[in-house]
């Protein structure tokens, strides 16, 4: 692996929160497959294409693009090698032959000068110890006229399938501090913040559409629930309550989800952007 830029981010990714996502990936894969759909739909990808998938994580964008621009090959890179052992045996057991998978720091990962056409990402690029660093270093690997494709998360307020449980779980917890401008889940949710970023690392024709999905957090309520506690800022906000009172916070949350089943299962509105941009000359 190359010199590592985010060291405590690198420490997090194959240490607990890894593992912790490892042993739940198909779940939550599911969960996020329409994220997923809209960003591999806003790429273009064409067949034959080389694509860079930063942040790959268990490697479902990166299989989703594979299968998109065959007999092209993508490259997709993570801090996390636990993840990318999933990532290698998913590609194993769907017969994608043309990905490759490689544990380092895209910020500082020695990547192919002016390979890809496409570098695409599905929240992998929301922990950056240097946003602009790690941009241009993308950039330098993208092709004259290369796009970027990503998905960020808008603000939390504009997020259902985190308010409507983290608000009954903030009936008994509390959101701990973060800093701001902080590597972490919405560090990337202000448009200003990341028009200027990819101005700043060489990239034209900026732009963040808002897309709205519908997320199945759950096949049913006891699975939905014990998704969303589990699940970012929900599981932050569980760790802050005490013993006693995690049973019936919980309870409350099932009660909230309770309003948003079907016979299909649990569904919830999510709202991400979808950053599309394209390297300078």
């Amino acid at each position: 692996m190359s010199e590592i830029a985010n060291a405590d981010q690198h420490a997090a990714w194959n240490g607990e929160s890894g593992h912790r996502w490892v042993t739940d990936a198909d779940r939550r894969d599911r969960a996020l497959a329409p994220i997923a759909d809209a960003l591999v739909a806003a790429a273009h990808l064409d067949s034959g294409e080389q694509v860079l998938d930063i942040g790959c994580g268990c490697g479902a964008t990166s299989l989703a693009a594979a299968r998109a621009v065959a007999p092209g090959r993508v490259y997709g890179i993570d801090l996390s090698e636990p993840m990318l052992e999933v990532a290698g045996a998913r590609a194993d057991d769907q017969g994608i032959a043309g990905v490759d998978f490689v544990p380092g720091d895209a910020q500082t990962h020695a990547l192919p000068p002016g390979r890809f056409a496409v570098a695409i990402s599905r929240f992998g690029t929301m922990f950056f110890a240097d946003p602009v660093a790690a941009f241009a270093n993308v950039a330098a690997a993208l092709a004259p006229g290369g796009r970027l494709c990503l998905a960020t998360w808008q603000p939390l307020a504009a997020n259902d399938w985190l308010t409507t449980p983290g608000d009954a779980l903030l009936r008994y917890g509390h959101r701990p501090e973060t800093q701001p401008g902080a590597p972490g889940m919405f560090a990337q949710s202000d448009p200003d913040t990341v028009t200027a970023t990819l101005d700043r690392a060489g990239y034209t024709g900026i732009d963040l559409a808002p897309v709205t999905v519908s997320l199945t957090v759950g096949r049913d309520l006891a699975d939905a629930t014990d998704y969303v506690v589990k699940t970012g800022p929900g599981r932050a906000v569980l760790d802050t309550i005490p013993d006693d009172q995690r049973a019936p916070a919980i309870e409350a949350v099932r009660d909230v989800l309770a309003h948003h089943t079907d016979p299909t299962g649990v569904h919830l509105d999510a709202a991400v952007w979808i950053v599309t941009a394209t390297r300078a000359p």
